[in-house]
């Protein structure tokens, strides 16, 4: 079954996007990127012909941008859902992308056991609001839509 994309000309943008983060409710995040790859090399045989290719290891990364209020309150729930003392020591077991729009399907892409490794804080005259950025890894994958890489 075709799934439908568009309802009068409508795609998805950024108000169709909801993200939620397991233990960790009221949080709006600004911008979340995640990207997931696998490494495939070519194998030659005789006469410089490809073969086939061998697979090696898989990769993947995770970004979060929030506003500084978002952040203080997922450092609560570091200490309460999480029952951590070291941001580092954080696993967050489920973060969810879902994609919907009335009248359309909803995809959901989850990102599983994230870790963050690089927090990124700043604030400067001028600013109109104060961002926190996190980087970190999904220990147990990205599936997009379901489908894992």
């Amino acid at each position: 079954m075709a799934r439908k994309q568009i309802v009068n000309g409508k795609v998805y943008d950024w108000s169709s996007v909801t993200i939620g983060m397991s233990g960790c409710g009221g949080i709006e995040p600004k911008e979340i990127s995640y990207d997931d790859e696998k490494e495939k090399t070519l194998i030659y045989g005789k006469g410089g012909r490809i073969r086939g290719f061998g697979t090696g290891q898989a990769k993947n990364t995770v970004k979060i941008s929030m506003l500084r209020e978002d952040f203080n309150i997922f450092m609560d729930a570091v200490k309460a859902s999480y029952k951590k003392t070291k941001f580092y020591d954080v696993v967050v077991p489920k973060i969810t992308v879902s994609y919907a729009d009335a009248g359309c399907t909803t995809c959901t892409d989850t990102l599983t056991k994230v870790t963050f490794s690089k927090r990124s804080l700043k604030a400067a005259e001028g600013d109109n609001s104060l961002t926190v950025e996190l980087e970190g890894v999904a220990v147990g994958g990205i599936a997009i839509n379901g489908i894992t890489g």
